[in-house]
């Protein structure tokens, strides 16, 4: 698994880094001081989990995982318990208190694996969802999806048929479908299959435009096979 981190303490990287080092299934790949030196980085290189500081400068670790909710797991770290509530209601897959020893860092990487497997399981023996609506289960197939739209604590999911709503972060959401379901923008996914036209920083599914922003630009344009122009 792929992982980065954005901490400001070197000494702290330093830790960080030879516990990946030392663990097998994981591959650091870059290392930021602060959450926006990692913004670019991501947009064009996913990675499977982000080590993440809370106290940082210019933008601290719950702001940028509210501005920019990004799709890996994250492992939160700070030397304070003040900020776990924030870091679950946002999804986080753990919290870390410093100092981190390495059996509580192992522990992280193995409830990761553990959800990773749960997934898989799921994604090879289903292809639909049942969303609960008012009371009502409703079965939805993957593929009658077209695009999800966060709205509050909610989410929207769009087939072109219906609407249904479910309560759902949108990170919660994305880690139940498959691999050609992508963020495009911080309050919509696509289905890949369901585009019908880029249009400069819009795409177009169903006769609804939906906004590309910058972060998620690159990646979108390198799934569809487009070259983006300069």
């Amino acid at each position: 698994m792929n992982c980065i981190i954005i901490d400001d303490d070197s000494f702290q990287r330093h830790i960080l880094s030879q516990y990946i080092e030392q663990t097998e299934q994981l591959n650091l790949v870059a290392e930021f001081d602060t959450a926006t030196k990692s913004i670019g980085y991501l947009a064009k290189n996913p990675v499977d989990i982000i080590f993440l500081d809370v106290e940082l400068p210019e933008m601290n670790g719950v702001e940028y995982l509210a501005e920019f909710k990004p799709s890996s797991d994250i492992i939160l770290i700070s030397s304070s318990e003040k900020y776990a509530i924030d870091g679950f209601n946002m999804s986080v897959t753990d919290y870390l208190l410093k100092p981190i020893s390495f059996a509580r860092f192992s522990r992280a990487i193995s409830k990761i694996q553990s959800n990773k497997e749960q997934g898989n399981q799921h994604d090879n023996t289903t292809d639909f969802l049942f969303i609960k609506d008012k009371g009502i289960y409703h079965k939805v197939q993957f593929t009658d999806i077209i695009y999800i739209q966060s709205s509050s604590e909610y989410v929207m999911i769009h087939t072109k048929v219906k609407r249904i709503m479910l309560y759902s972060s949108m990170d919660g959401i994305l880690k139940k479908l498959p691999a050609y379901f992508m963020r495009v923008h911080r309050s919509f996914i696509v289905n890949l299959n369901a585009i019908d036209r880029v249009n400069g920083n819009t795409v177009e599914i169903n006769n609804q435009s939906i906004s590309i922003s910058k972060t998620y630009n690159l990646a979108l344009m390198n799934s569809l096979g487009l070259k983006v122009s300069k």
